[in-house]
């Protein structure tokens, strides 16, 4: 293409991003809904006319493929067409670099966990991908691109195979030859298991920082792909323990039955590969890492054996390590607090930072101990351990983390100790990851990597300060009744949400709906309110309005989100600004939203029998910009309040 077009179709070609042997990509606007895009065009004048119909075909194949598919790891399609002799593809637009920029300029071979998140958000993607019926067969890292946050987006499936397509049959030969299956290159039909071989040699080479099989031509790669068995990655690179050879070794098998099976069934190998240990066992003599050691858990138990600020000589057994400052048992206990579920001065309130790069902790210990009991921590695992005999005020935890994930952290957190206020500190968008640890952790605040001193000491201060007034109390279940006082408002320009929540709930609880902000806002005044239920992708500057003022002026309702949107940040905001309770994907499942609302419905019950557990929920961020409306509909909803005794 000679010259770069000002526009195609309705969107406005700013920059061009790039161009290949057929296609050139277009960073583009589009002016209808105020978003940045990415716009792949191929010009069919290019195309010799023997391969216009495949190339087309192909084209069309990828729109459809990529179209079907909806999920955080998967770059998203969001239209095609054609004008004059351009067709295109309209995508999601994602500020980063494709993998192959990173194996160019970093070395991963010291960094197995970071590896492993890598390759698990591919996986993420490609579970989701087979299920769909679509199967990518070209993975490899120039397809695989990574965001400014860390986030994997596959794309180009512009040689997937559907289920419903008979346009690639056996005998075709598709693919890279350096990340192709044996049976790629025999042109037999690929399923999911050789997208899983594509992986296996992207985990490989990441790893090791070569491929498993090469060569000086593709005959010679082919050769070696059917006859030669791979050097295991711990023999390649020794700063890797050798718990991933096998994993590793079963996903380039030669034979498909041998290999894993699922994505499904190569991520859970990985992570029982993470629990295992990445890194090999330190030589005789090393020092020690950051981690804390074995006797701090008794120390915490046991009391106070050394006066604080005392020399003692160094002693693994009663020394936590961090940073390389070590901290006798005395220190540890100050710092762990107490036995668990003991009251610590409001001042000296305990708090537990649990992230696996000894800088960060570094950092955030420097900034916290002078007012805080403050106990650092880099193993997930460890931190569970303390969990349960320590009562920490603020849980505040990485998201990326080996031999756990900072969801499941926050999970167990929740469980064991419920009344901690838990904070996710993540450098990662994730959207996965940000959804898990609401819906599973429950956190009450994001804190983005890096942070603002003033900002993260804040909202520490605030998290800090409910804590101490949250008080211990079962939960609440709802006793089997014929009817209940409270109803479920379902905020549902569509009506699909309401119908779903009438069906299995109706019986027991109104379940109202409200077209649109007003509607909502009169049911609230008609009747008490538990649960609302919101679409968010309805008029959403509205929507988050209704639900960041519904949170501070009734913090017990329960609020959940229903959304198909990929926008992690925009998902942050809700969760900051409103604290919404549970986020759920559309189409959403009939069974899981009736068996969230019936959990939030629980929560409800706890929460209005004891409103001092409520004040988590009403401290919400408030959002820089509001619309005009919001004063109005404020004093509205305090109209309300008052009206059902909830206090001035």
């Amino acid at each position: 293409m000679a010259e770069t077009p000002k526009r195609i179709g309705k969107y406005e070609v700013r920059s061009s991003l790039g161009a290949g042997a057929m296609a050139t990509v277009y960073q583009a606007y589009d002016p209808v809904i105020e978003r940045a895009l990415a716009i792949k065009v191929l010009d069919k004048r290019r195309l010799e006319q023997h391969e216009a119909s495949v190339v087309l075909a192909r084209f069309n194949i990828e729109a459809r493929a990529a179209g079907r598919l909806h999920h955080p790891n998967i770059v998203t399609v969001f239209d095609c067409g054609e004008d004059g002799d351009l067709a295109f593809l309209v995508m999601e637009c994602v500020f980063g670099q494709p993998l192959t920029a990173f194996l160019r300029a970093e070395d991963f071979r010291a960094e197995p966990d970071k590896v492993c998140e890598i390759i698990l958000q591919v996986l993420a993607a490609l579970a989701y991908s087979h299920a769909q019926g679509v199967i990518h067969r070209d993975i490899k890292p120039s397809n695989i691109m990574v965001s400014r946050e860390g986030v994997i987006k596959i794309t180009d499936f512009g040689v997937a195979r559907l289920e419903s397509s008979q346009l690639t049959q056996v005998g075709d030969v598709i693919g890279t030859p350096a990340y192709m299956a044996p049976e790629q290159f025999a042109g037999e039909r690929a399923d999911a298991r050789t997208d899983l071989y594509g992986v296996a040699v992207i985990f490989y080479e990441l790893l090791t920082r070569r491929l498993p099989f090469d060569g000086p031509n593709n005959a010679v790669i082919m050769q070696r792909v059917f006859t030669t068995r791979a050097v295991p990655p711990s023999e390649v690179n020794p700063l890797i323990s050798a718990v991933l050879d096998p994993v590793v070794l079963r996903g380039l098998a030669k034979e498909p039955a041998e290999r894993f099976q699922s994505a499904h069934e190569f991520e859970r190998a990985v992570r029982e590969a993470m629990a295992a240990g990445l890194l090999p066992p330190a030589p005789a003599g090393a020092p020690a890492g950051p981690r804390i050691a074995s006797g701090v858990l008794k120390a915490v138990r046991e009391g106070p054996t050394v006066a604080r600020g005392a020399s003692t000589p160094r002693d693994d057994k009663t020394l936590v390590e961090v940073h390389g400052t070590p901290a006798t048992a005395r220190q540890a206990t100050n710092e762990a607090g107490a036995a668990k579920g003991a009251p610590a001065p409001r001042s000296r309130a305990r708090l537990l930072f649990v992230d696996d790069e000894t800088r960060i902790l570094t950092a955030l210990q420097a900034l916290f101990r002078g007012n805080y009991e403050v106990v650092v921590c880099d193993d997930p695992r460890r931190a569970v351990e303390l969990i349960k005999s320590t009562h920490f005020h603020v849980l505040v935890s990485d998201q990326r983390m080996p031999g756990m994930l900072g969801v499941e952290l926050l999970r167990m957190a929740r469980e064991i100790s419920p009344r901690t206020v838990r904070i996710l500190l993540t450098g990662y968008s994730d959207l996965a990851s940000i959804v898990g640890s609401i819906n599973e952790g429950e956190v009450w605040r994001f804190v983005n990597k890096p942070w603002d001193a003033q900002v993260i000491q804040e909202t520490i201060a605030e998290a800090v300060s409910l804590a101490a007034a949250l008080p211990d109390v079962p939960a609440w279940r709802l006793p089997p009744a014929p009817r209940f006082e409270e109803a479920v408002l379902a905020l549902d320009p569509q009506g699909g949400l309401w119908q779903a929540l009438h069906d299995a709930l109706g019986r027991e609880h109104a379940v109202v709906r409200a077209r649109n902000v007003e509607e909502a806002v009169t049911a609230l005044r008609e009747r008490e309110v538990a649960v609302l239920v919101a679409d968010l992708d309805s008029d959403r500057p509205s929507v988050r309005t209704l639900l960041h003022l519904v949170k501070r002026e009734f913090p017990q309702i329960l609020a959940l989100g229903v959304t198909d949107a990929m926008d992690s940040s925009m998902l942050i905001e809700f969760i900051n600004q409103t604290q919404i309770h549970r986020f759920l994907n559309k189409p959403v499942a009939a069974q899981r939203l009736e068996d969230q609302v019936r959990s939030a419905l629980n929560r409800y019950r706890t929460l209005r029998a004891t409103p001092a557990l409520a004040q988590v929920q009403q401290r919400v961020q408030t959002p820089k910009e509001q619309p005009p409306a919001a004063k109005g509909l404020l004093a509205r909803l305090k109209r309300i309040r008052s009206h059902f005794g909830f206090g001035s």
